[in-house]
């Protein structure tokens, strides 16, 4: 793929950091350093949906290896143990805040944590809801999506015998859910005003147009999270990597000026 011209790599997979070489043993850490090592490839990030298997030495790879994306996803799905044990997920809302507490003590970089959420599990209470929204405070995860729970067929859920929680009260801690997590956001993106980041133009523009290129930092992964809309006095390429300075910043979305 480098020599074909890719220069972004997204490995994903359902438990993707559970990768482990049958051949010479290597981690899934190990992995990641070697497509980082690549001739060509300029960045490199990956999608888990499970946090059970992400340990320290993926920490310290993306910490030391500057082609390796300084985001990670890890879903927590609910901010209450009770419920992610009725949820099967093998975590408790403890652990996956020691998880958050491992990104954040990286030495060299500021890693970029995302997550999603279920909110109106069947059995899920305003008490457990409650916990999320406390969860939240004391995370600050820098970008956040929720989901409202719906009952798919054939799914274990439909056999735990749990109340369902009504569409209307689904509705609303939907909205206060994203109402919490995007002040959140927004407090977080602010901070980014005044730094340079290295962004990957998605959207030309720029130059004679008139018009905003649009592209993604390290932390952006494509299609979900926020983008950069750059101005630039030169045309800029889909492809192009270019040196931004951050000059504004809501719940979102960054806006800055080409460098």
């Amino acid at each position: 793929m480098a020599e074909s011209g890719y220069t972004e790599i997204q490995l994903l997979g359902q438990n993707v950091n559970s990768y482990q070489d049958p051949s010479d043993n290597k981690s899934f850490a190990e992995l990641l350093m070697a497509i980082g090592e690549i001739a060509g490839i300029r960045r490199v990030r990956f999608t888990t949906s499970h946090p059970r298997d992400f340990g320290r030495d993926i920490v310290e790879a993306i910490d030391s290896v500057p082609t390796l994306c300084d985001h990670v996803h890890l879903p927590v799905q609910s901010g209450s143990s009770r419920v992610l044990a009725s949820m099967s997920r093998e975590y408790t809302r403890e652990q996956y805040l020691e998880r958050i507490a491992l990104i954040k003590a990286a030495k060299n970089r500021q890693i970029s944590i995302t997550t999603d959420v279920i909110v109106g599990f069947p059995g899920e209470t305003e008490e457990d809801f409650a916990y999320l929204l406390d969860w939240l405070e004391e995370a600050r995860i820098d970008r956040a999506g929720a989901f409202k729970y719906e009952a798919v067929a054939g799914a274990p859920a439909n056999d735990l015998g749990l109340p369902p929680v009504p569409d209307e009260v689904k509705e609303s801690r939907w909205k206060r859910f994203m109402e919490r997590q995007q002040a959140i956001s927004a407090r977080l993106l602010k901070q980014k005003i005044g730094q340079r980041i290295q962004v990957i133009v998605d959207e030309p523009g720029g130059g004679t147009s008139g018009g905003a290129a649009k592209g993604r930092g390290k932390a952006d992964a494509p299609g979900v999270d926020g983008a950069v809309h750059i101005s630039s006095r030169r045309p800029l390429r889909a492809g192009d990597i270019v040196s931004v300075k951050v000059e504004g910043a809501n719940a979102y979305d960054l806006r800055g000026t080409a460098t």
